[in-house]
C-alpha cells in the first residue's frame, strides 16, 4: 500500500481569540502556532461554556460537542488523517469515506483511554487543558499563547481526566478545577486519527475566600465574612423594621401611662360620689347591735322631733345606756346605708378632700366598710357608707345575749388584721382603730370603718364626749399620740 499525506498548512500569528464559533486543527505530531490545518468539516462548539469567573479551588463542569460531516470523512481519508488501512485511490474514495464514517461512529474503543490510539479508536483522546496566561508569558516565552503543542507534562497548567470514544457520542463533559489566580485559557482538546482539534474559552480565576484570615477580600464583604470585614451597617429597611416595633411599643406605653393618668385625674375631679342629702329617704328606726329595731324616742327639746324629708330630723334615743351606740341609717339607691353626720359651720370641697375621697374610692376589700358617697351641704355634711346590721364589734362583744366562742373571736381578729394590712399596703393609716370602729355585717364578717378622709371628717367643734368615750380614746390610742400634738398616725400606732 502506498500512502499519500497532504497537509494544508495555515500560517497564523497566534491562537489567542478562539471563541464558541472558532476552533482550529493541528497535525498530531509537532504542532505549533504556525502549522494549523483545515479541519475539513469537523466542528467543535461549547454546549456548557466555562463560567466567566470561577473561584480558585472550586469545581465546575463544562460540556463541548464534536461533530463530523460526511465531507470530513472524505477529507480525512484523502489526507491520511484516519487509519492506514483505507485506500486512497479515487475510485475507492467514496467507499473508504463510508468505511471511515462507520469506523468513527460504530467502532467500540478500548475500555481504558490509555489503550486507545488512532488505529483502534476514532476519538482516542479528549480532555480539558488549562493554561494560566500570566505564567505563559514568563515561563513558556510564547507571548501568552496556549495551545495543544504544550507537552502533557507541562508544569503550569492542568489536565482533566482523559477520555476516548466514538464520534457519535457528540457531547463530552469534563469536571474542571482551576487553581492559579488570573485569566486562564481553557482548551477543549481532542485527537481524531492523525489530527488534533482545540476549542478555547477564557475564565478569570478569583482568589479563594478564606473567612477568618484577617483580610477583607473584595469577594468576602461584611455579609459573607463579618470576622474579616466587620458587621454590615443596617439597611434602611432593617432600621425601619427594628425602629417601628420599638416606636409602637413606646407609643403604646406612653398612651397607656397617659390613659391611667387621665383616669386618675378623671376620678380626682369626678363628683359622682356627691349625694344630695334630700335624696336619702328618712329612716326613723333605731338599729340595735343584734339587728332588731326600736322606734326613735323623742329628743330632749321643747318640741318633739318629727320625721321630715331629711334624715337629720330623726334623732337617736337619748335614754339608751351609755355603752351602747346606734347608727343613723337611711335608704339610698335602693339599699340601707349608714350616715355619719359631721358638724361643720362651712364646707369647701378642697383638693385635699378630693384627694382623700379618690383614695378611699379606689379601695376594695371584704374587710373594709365600703365608702358610698358624701353630703357636702351645710348643715347636712355627712359620710355615707355601707351599712352592717349587726352593729359594732364593741356592741357584739358586750352583748351577753350573743354567745361568742374563741373561734368567733379569732375570726374577728383575723378580719381586722387583713383589713388593716390592706390599708397599710395602700399607704393609708387609720389612727382611730378601736372596737367601736369595727362593724359586723349580716354574715358575721368584721369590717373596718371610719378610715381615711381625715380632712373631710374633721369637725369644726365637738358636742362633747362622754367620760366613757374619753376613756376608750385613752385605751386604744398609742402613747405617742397623747404626748405629741402634731403626731401623724402610722402602721405602728395602728398595730398598738
Amino acid at each position: 500500500y502506498s500512502y499519500a499525506f497532504f497537509w494544508q498548512v495555515i500560517l497564523v500569528e497566534g491562537w489567542h481569540d478562539l471563541d464558541n464559533k472558532d476552533y482550529d486543527c493541528w497535525p498530531l505530531e509537532k504542532p505549533d502556532e504556525h502549522n494549523m490545518l483545515d479541519c475539513g468539516g469537523l466542528e467543535m462548539a461549547w454546549v456548557l461554556k466555562p463560567p466567566e469567573k470561577a473561584v480558585s479551588g472550586e469545581f465546575f463542569n463544562v460540556t463541548y460537542s464534536v461533530f463530523a460531516s460526511d465531507s470530513f470523512y472524505q477529507y480525512a481519508v484523502q489526507n491520511g488523517i484516519l487509519s492506514h488501512s483505507f485506500s486512497l485511490s479515487l475510485c475507492c474514495l467514496a467507499s473508504n469515506a463510508t468505511a471511515a464514517k462507520e469506523f468513527c461512529e460504530e467502532h467500540e474503543c478500548p475500555a481504558s483511554w490509555k489503550d486507545a490510539n488512532g488505529e483502534n479508536c476514532c476519538v482516542h483522546h479528549a480532555n480539558i487543558h488549562s493554561c494560566p496566561l500570566a505564567f505563559m508569558v514568563s515561563i513558556m516565552g510564547r507571548g501568552g499563547i496556549c495551545g495543544p503543542w504544550i507537552p502533557d507534562d507541562g508544569q503550569i497548567f492542568t489536565h482533566t481526566l482523559s477520555k476516548a470514544g466514538k464520534m457519535s457520542q457528540r457531547n463530552w463533559t469534563a469536571k474542571v478545577v482551576l487553581v492559579h489566580v488570573g485569566v486562564t485559557s481553557l482548551i477543549a482538546h481532542i485527537r481524531v486519527g492523525r489530527m488534533q482539534v482545540a476549542l478555547e474559552a477564557k475564565t478569570t480565576v478569583l482568589p479563594a475566600v478564606v473567612c477568618g484570615d484577617g483580610f477583607c477580600e473584595e469577594e468576602e464583604g461584611c455579609s459573607i465574612c463579618p470576622a474579616d470585614c466587620g458587621e454590615c451597617p443596617l439597611s434602611t429597611d432593617a432600621r425601619i423594621a427594628i425602629a417601628l416595633p420599638i416606636c409602637l411599643v413606646c407609643t403604646g406605653f406612653i398612651l397607656t401611662v397617659m390613659w391611667f393618668q387621665y383616669q386618675k385625674q378623671k376620678m380626682f375631679w369626678d363628683e359622682s360620689w356627691i349625694i344630695d342629702f334630700t335624696c336619702i329617704k328618712q329612716d326613723c328606726t333605731i338599729w340595735t347591735a343584734t339587728g332588731s329595731r326600736t322606734s326613735a324616742l323623742p329628743a330632749p327639746s321643747d318640741s318633739n322631733a318629727s320625721c321630715m324629708t331629711a334624715l337629720s330630723s330623726c334623732t337617736a334615743a337619748t335614754n339608751m345606756p351609755r355603752k351602747q351606740y346606734f347608727t343613723q341609717t337611711g335608704r339610698y339607691d335602693g339599699r340601707t346605708v349608714a350616715i355619719k353626720k359631721i358638724t361643720k359651720k362651712a364646707f369647701t370641697l378642697s383638693k385635699s378632700i378630693r384627694r382623700e375621697v379618690k383614695q378611699v374610692r379606689e379601695l376594695d376589700h371584704p374587710n373594709l366598710c365600703k365608702f358610698i358617697g358624701g353630703c357636702i351641704e351645710v348643715p347636712n355634711v355627712a359620710i355615707v357608707t355601707e351599712y352592717c346590721p349587726k352593729g359594732s364589734l364593741s356592741d357584739v362583744l358586750l352583748n351577753e345575749d350573743i354567745p361568742l366562742n374563741w373561734g368567733f373571736r379569732f375570726s374577728f381578729a383575723t378580719d381586722i388584721a387583713q383589713g388593716m394590712a390592706y390599708l397599710h399596703h395602700h399607704k393609708m393609716y387609720h389612727g382611730r382603730l378601736k372596737s367601736s370602729n369595727c362593724v359586723i355585717d349580716d354574715r358575721w364578717v368584721c369590717k373596718i370603718t371610719d378610715y381615711g378622709l381625715q380632712s373631710y371628717r374633721k369637725e369644726d367643734f365637738s358636742e362633747g364626749s362622754s367620760a366613757y368615750q374619753e376613756h376608750l380614746v385613752q385605751i386604744y390610742t398609742g402613747p405617742e399620740n397623747h404626748s405629741l400634738s402634731d403626731f401623724e398616725s402610722n402602721s405602728m400606732t395602728d398595730i398598738y
